[in-house]
């Protein structure tokens, strides 16, 4: 009679790391578990000798501590969550690259999530990054629904807003004044001699940053006896650099032009900047053009870009010290208002027909 077949059981492979526990590595280290859990959870109480032993049998046998096992140890899950608009936009890349930064030298982790035009959308992913056990939850600006406010306060989240300096007078707020930095542009071109302004923006609603820069434009020209003809104010669908070349299109359409175009960032401005020349005009000398955030674009732009410069890496450094600090210490100090800086190069000037500046 023949044998019966015999059944292979599949085994799950699994890594070494996995196999070894907290006691394999006392073992090791010649020392109790309660000692590695010292060692790991509150290094400051073992002496520099024990330490260097436990961490050398971690590294020998390959062990990588359970995180969700440490998260409930310490009650700590050492995660901050961040609420972003866009990744695609320079400067607030590189603000949350420092900002990743300064958080990973003190062993937090950054989670990401970007906020919706839906505020249920919103609250659902403020939701989600609140079961993964986030902190504290960054946002960029104050333009939020109250109800993502209450949840976060509800639920006891300490919450930073960064990219402005509270205007609209919410704590904890970590930036620049976005009203006096674009209101600094304005000054600008109105000492070279221009009088007549347009503006390229993109939307603003749930954008306090944009509205706040607009608002800036708009009170130093009134204080000048001027404002924006309606027909000179260009509302575009985005930020990008073609939506800076349709808004640019359509105030050359009009019958009467500015000598002035204040765009809201710098890739509205490069747009508008390649369809003036595109279109046979001459920059600064028949459209004085300018921009906000200094992206490196900016620089490389013929002729290069008059603009604001933003201190987006300080920014992302204060917000990870800050944060840091208060879950570490309960310390709430918040920085001082960050400055940017105005940029002045060649795509500005005094007007064609203006002798002088006034």
């Amino acid at each position: 009679m023949a044998p019966e077949p015999t059944t292979k059981r599949r085994r799950t492979r699994r890594s070494t790391s996995s196999r070894v526990k907290l006691e394999d590595v006392a073992r090791t280290a010649e020392v109790s578990s309660a000692t590695v859990s010292r060692v790991l959870n509150a290094p400051d109480t073992v002496s520099e000798t024990t330490k260097d032993r436990v961490h050398a049998a971690i590294k020998d046998l390959g062990w990588i501590p359970h995180g969700a096992a440490k998260a409930l140890a310490t009650l700590r899950t050492r995660t901050v969550g961040a609420l972003i608009p866009t990744l695609g936009h320079q400067a607030i890349a590189a603000m949350l690259e420092t900002l990743q930064r300064t958080l990973g030298e003190q062993g937090y982790t950054l989670l990401l999530g970007r906020p919706d035009e839906y505020a249920d959308r919103t609250l659902a992913q403020a939701e989600k990054m609140i079961q993964q056990g986030v902190e504290c939850m960054i946002l960029m600006g104050e333009d939020h629904p109250d109800a993502l406010f209450e949840l976060l306060d509800k639920r006891g989240i300490f919450t930073v807003i960064t990219y402005t300096s509270g205007h609209y007078g919410r704590p904890n707020c970590i930036g620049f004044d976005n009203f006096g930095e674009m209101a600094k542009l304005t000054h600008h071109l109105l000492d070279l001699g221009h009088r007549d302004f347009a503006i390229i923006t993109r939307p603003f609603v749930g954008n306090d940053r944009i509205r706040q820069r607009i608002e800036g434009i708009n009170a130093v020209l009134a204080d000048a006896g001027l404002a924006v003809r309606p027909k000179h104010f260009i509302p575009v669908r985005d930020w990008t650099i073609g939506s800076g070349r349709m808004g640019m299109r359509q105030l050359l359409a009009e019958p009467t032009h500015p000598t002035a175009v204040m765009c809201a960032n710098d890739y509205l401005a490069a747009g508008a900047l390649i369809e003036a020349r595109t279109s046979g005009y001459k920059v600064p000398e028949d459209f004085s053009i300018t921009g906000f955030d200094n992206v490196d674009l900016a620089e490389h732009m013929d002729p290069p870009l008059t603009t604001i410069q933003v201190p987006a890496r300080e920014i992302g450094q204060a917000v990870g010290e800050f944060v840091v600090r208060y879950l570490e210490l309960g310390e709430l100090s918040v920085p001082h208002r960050l400055e940017a800086a105005l940029i002045i190069r060649g795509s500005t000037a005094v007007p064609r027909g203006t002798s002088k500046a006034k």
